[in-house]
């Protein structure tokens, strides 16, 4: 497999998308006190971070990367 910019791209989707699960499972707090006023509209979802997760892992799949 040679280094194409789709892996490149499943790459950073996936740093991405395990970085929102571990800051919506075990950094809440940081979230809340850092980003102040602006969470109330983003509030950290463990579902939402979850269902990203497992889209991007099956983007990965269907494209033969995983």
């Amino acid at each position: 497999m040679s280094l194409d910019w789709e892996l490149i791209i499943f790459v950073l989707l996936l740093i991405d998308s395990v970085g929102a699960v571990l800051m919506s499972w075990f950094g809440q707090n940081w979230w809340l006190y850092t980003i102040g006023r602006f969470s109330e509209y983003f509030p950290p979802a463990k579902g939402w971070s979850a269902v990203y997760l497992i889209l991007v892992l099956f983007i990965g799949y269907l494209m033969g990367i995983i």
